[in-house]
């Protein structure tokens, strides 16, 4: 079997996939850190078998596989199903996840499935590789930074989908934060089976976090179920479990303009990595002052220790300022943004990145549409590459006072570098082909909790 590029770590030769009993061969591989990014770490992957033994435990080691050797998992997958008119019904393959808990922090470690063994060459899988994030509590300032976030949006599995995956590879990230619209699945769940075998080189690898967007709704006009496949496939580091109820309003199957019941679970969590805290929200759940939701956030930015993690930011889908045409006034935009902006200003919030419009903009500091420096930045980044295409257009084409950049032309990602406590790099990195790319736009950013 041929090498491939996973991720941060460059060149591996995968072994034979017979080495597995049929139906175990881990596919769909991808990670994500736990709420403290520093000390766990959760491996998921599917299996078309539910019975795997050992094939089912993931052995990990941070010392080369020489003394220092660990083993999670043997646990149970789950499935799921839906029903659509459309579609008919979809019975998902087995989904298996593994934590691995109490890891060393800033630590390079390799994993693999199957039960420990003397050396690499006898386990059955591939080795795979991460690193732990620093400790923003015990580490020295020369391991926290810099940290490079690759943010994207709106990825879907196009060609320029997939340049943009490969784009990302290239730059040796720490970690990935998507801003919702994954697979563009639209309730046809055979596509999330393929995006995850699209993303797999990377998301094996580097930790990837994904908030929910108007594609992960996936309304079922059956039964009404909503965030069925998003809740189920991806294992972000919950607070509680989901809860969620069927919407039985007359709706499509991903609709632009939503609010259901979707708290909890996937919906919203947050994660500490190095010097950073990320809140990754949910656009389409109730958002107002008596949600849950509300009163989390409201909670979570007051308990953060800013010393600890100087930089602050919020993912979710639906923009609070966007200068398109597309988009404009829907629902849940307006009530989050009329609930939630003061809560990013009182808490300084640094930036704030959401997607759903498929272009790219970049605002000056902005307070309730007027500049403020002590205000959040907000970044729209859902030019990731989907099927449906770029923006139509602007709403004028003056910008706004508070829109420093902008376009609608061209697919690609955004980089965060942090470089200390006071200061960030970001660039807006356009895609040229796949593997090569440039970058169109970039502002260092200052830290508001300093000023």
């Amino acid at each position: 079997m041929v090498s491939k590029l996973l991720g941060l770590f460059g060149l591996i030769v995968l072994t034979q996939a017979s080495n597995f009993p049929e139906g175990c061969e881990p596919r769909q591989v991808h990670i994500a850190g736990g709420a403290d990014a520093s000390k766990s770490l959760t491996v998921s992957w599917t299996t078309s078998d539910p019975d795997c033994g050992d094939f089912s435990v993931v052995t990990y080691s941070s010392d080369g596989w020489a003394n220092n050797v660990g083993n999670a998992g043997g646990n149970t997958p789950t499935q799921y199903n839906q029903t659509t008119t459309k579609y008919g019904t979809y019975v998902s393959p087995y989904l298996w996840s593994c934590e691995l808990p109490d890891l060393d922090s800033n630590t390079e470690y390799s994993f693999a499935f199957g039960t420990t063994q003397p050396s690499p060459s006898a386990l059955p899988s591939p080795a795979y590789n991460f690193k732990t994030a620093p400790s923003a509590s015990s580490s020295p300032c020369s391991s926290l930074y810099p940290t490079k976030i690759a943010m994207v949006g709106d990825l879907g599995q196009t060609a320029d989908s997939a340049s943009t995956v490969a784009n990302i590879a290239k730059e040796e990230v720490d970690f990935i934060a998507h801003a919702g619209d994954m697979s563009y699945a639209d309730c046809d769940h055979d596509r999330w089976d393929s995006w995850f075998d699209m993303v797999e080189d990377v998301s094996s690898n580097t930790p990837w976090y994904v908030v929910g967007g108007n594609h992960e709704i996936e309304h079922s006009d059956v039964d009404g179920e909503i965030f069925v496949a998003y809740e189920s496939r991806f294992n972000m580091p919950r607070v509680k479990p989901a809860e969620m109820e069927p919407f039985t309003g007359d709706t499509s199957c991903t609709p632009s303009a939503f609010l259901g019941k979707y708290d909890w679970g996937n919906s919203f969590y947050k994660f500490a990595h190095g010097p950073s805290t990320f809140l990754m929200l949910n656009s389409y759940t109730d958002t107002a002052p008596d949600s849950p939701q509300y009163a989390w956030v409201e909670s979570t930015l007051a308990e953060i220790d800013r010393e600890a993690t100087p930089w602050v930011f919020v993912l979710f889908h639906s923009p609070f300022y966007n200068s398109f045409s597309d988009h404009q006034d829907e629902e849940q935009q307006i009530l989050m943004k009329g609930s939630m902006e003061d809560l990013f200003i009182k808490y300084k919030v640094n930036a704030a990145f959401s997607g759903h419009v498929h272009g790219y903009e970049r605002t000056n500091n902005v307070a309730h549409e007027a500049l403020d420096p002590a205000a959040p930045m907000y970044v729209i980044i859902g030019d990731g590459g989907n099927r449906e295409g770029h923006a139509s257009g602007f709403i004028d084409s003056t910008p706004p006072v508070w829109s420093a950049f902008r376009d609608n032309t061209i697919f690609g990602h955004a980089l965060v570098t942090l470089l200390n406590e006071t200061h960030a790099e970001f660039t807006w990195e356009k895609n040229v082909a796949e593997g090569v790319f440039e970058t169109a736009d970039s502002f260092i950013m200052e830290n508001q909790y300093y000023l």
